[in-house]
């Protein structure tokens, strides 16, 4: 009977390993990501696989404050997934789901801050327009072109 304990340890560590690799590959929760494609606002929460969603976040852009100081009644979100990070229970990235919300994913906050400072208000709501619009070649350019204004 001294074969017994060994056999049981042996066990025992197989049934560990095998859990830790499942465990390595369950997702248990994916944090999501969106923009709002007219603002470069962002927000964001965890949604867990049994469930709730937690830790809710939101990130106004400046152009959203200064559309809502300015034009309140204009301003209208759109958004859009950008992340989507699936997690195992030990926080590790499993899998990744992301959108393509367009160039306002690169139109920063503190371009946007940089920006502002330095046009009229009706240009800021012209570029607003210009998102809302949804004309993504045109949108592409502008913000090409702000940021090649930003980095001479």
């Amino acid at each position: 009977m001294k074969w017994q304990r060994p056999i049981k340890c042996i066990l025992l560590a197989v049934a560990a390993i095998a859990t830790t690799l499942v465990a390595f590959n369950i997702e248990v929760s994916r944090d999501w990501a969106f923009i709002c494609e007219n603002t470069g606002s962002r927000k964001g929460y965890r949604q867990w696989s049994f469930g709730p969603k937690t830790g809710h976040w939101h990130e106004k852009s400046p152009l959203e404050e200064f559309v809502a100081e300015h034009k309140p009644d204009a301003l209208a979100h759109r958004w859009t997934s950008y992340a989507g990070t699936g997690k195992n229970i030990f926080g590790s990235s499993l899998s990744f789901g992301h959108g393509s919300p367009g160039a306002v994913l690169q139109f920063e906050h503190s371009l946007q801050d940089w920006w502002i400072e330095r046009h009229s208000e009706e240009e800021v709501i012209e570029l607003y327009g210009l998102f809302v619009y949804e004309n993504q070649t045109a949108i592409d350019k502008t913000v090409t072109e702000i940021w090649e204004e930003y980095l001479k």
